[in-house]
C-alpha cells in the first residue's frame, strides 16, 4: 500500500469502528494516532555501516489509554472488540513488525526556556493532540519489559541532556514506563513477537520540526553515556518524530 492506501483505513475507518460503541469499557478513553514526519534507528549489532535493522521504517504511532487493568481486561475481552475491531485490522496491519508496549504514563516537571516561553502563551497542553512530539524508545541489552527501575537511573540523565543540547526547543516530558502483566498478553492481539522489546518510551513535546537536529544532539550524548555503562542497547533503541 502507498501511505494514503494505508492512513485512509487506518486513521479514517478503524477509528470510527473503535469508537462507536456507546459503551465506555469496550474502548479506550482515549485514542492518539499519528503521522510520523521523520525517525533514526540504531545500526545494525555486527552488520556493515548503515545497514538497516529488520524493524526499520514506521509510519505512524498509535496509544490507547485506559483507566486500568479492569478497563484492559473489559476491553479487549469484549465481543464488540473481538467480534467488529479485531478483524479489520487485518486489511492494513502489518502484524508481524507491530512494536507494542503495555506502560504506565508519568509526567516529568521540565523547567526549560521553552517550558517558560510555553507556559507564558496560549498555546496547547500536552493533552491537545496537535503537538510536535518525538518518541525515544529505549531497550536494554537485556531486553527486559519492566522499566521502573530503568526509568529511576535514565530519566535524570535524560534530563541534563535536554539542558545541554535543545533547552530552546523541548518544553514538555512524559516517561512511558513498561510494565508487565500476566492479564494480558499484547502480542497475542497486536503481534509483534520478534521485535525488539522496549521497558521505557520518552515522549518529549518539541517547539517544531525545526527542533529535530538538537534533539538529536541531546539523544546522542544521553545514548552513548547510557550505552557505554551498558544500561541501553544503542542498535535496537530508535526515535521517532511526529
Amino acid at each position: 500500500m502507498t501511505r494514503k492506501e494505508y492512513f485512509d483505513p487506518r486513521f479514517r475507518i478503524h477509528g470510527i469502528i473503535s469508537d462507536a460503541i456507546e459503551d465506555k469499557d469496550q474502548k479506550p478513553y482515549k485514542y492518539i494516532q499519528t503521522q510520523v514526519f521523520d525517525s533514526a534507528f540504531g545500526s545494525r549489532q555486527d552488520g556493515p555501516l548503515n545497514a538497516n535493522c529488520n524493524w526499520v521504517g514506521r509510519d505512524d504511532t498509535t496509544e490507547l489509554f485506559f483507566r486500568d487493568w479492569d478497563h484492559v481486561q473489559k476491553c479487549f475481552s469484549s465481543d464488540y472488540v473481538k467480534i467488529t475491531i479485531a478483524p479489520d485490522g487485518p486489511f492494513f496491519a502489518d502484524f508481524e513488525t507491530s512494536i507494542v508496549l503495555m506502560a504506565y504514563e508519568k509526567t516529568i516537571s521540565l523547567q526549560t526556556a521553552a517550558a517558560t516561553k510555553r507556559a507564558e502563551g496560549s498555546s496547547g497542553t500536552m493533552d491537545s493532540g496537535d503537538a510536535t512530539v518525538a518518541m525515544y524508545f529505549v531497550s536494554t541489552p537485556d531486553d527486559r519489559k519492566d522499566g521502573e527501575s530503568l526509568e529511576q537511573t535514565l530519566t535524570p540523565r535524560l534530563v541534563d541532556a535536554i539542558h545541554s543540547c535543545c533547552k530552546d526547543q523541548v518544553w514538555g516530558l512524559i516517561r512511558n514506563v513498561g510494565a508487565v502483566s500476566d492479564q494480558f498478553d499484547l502480542n497475542s492481539y497486536f503481534g509483534g513477537a520478534n521485535m525488539p522489546r522496549y521497558a521505557l518510551v520518552y515522549k518529549l513535546f518539541l517547539a517544531g520540526p525545526e527542533s529535530v537536529p538538537l534533539v538529536r544532539k541531546a539523544q546522542a550524548q544521553f545514548g552513548k553515556h547510557a550505552a557505554d555503562e551498558s544500561i541501553v542497547n544503542p542498535h535496537k533503541s530508535s526515535i521517532l518524530f511526529l
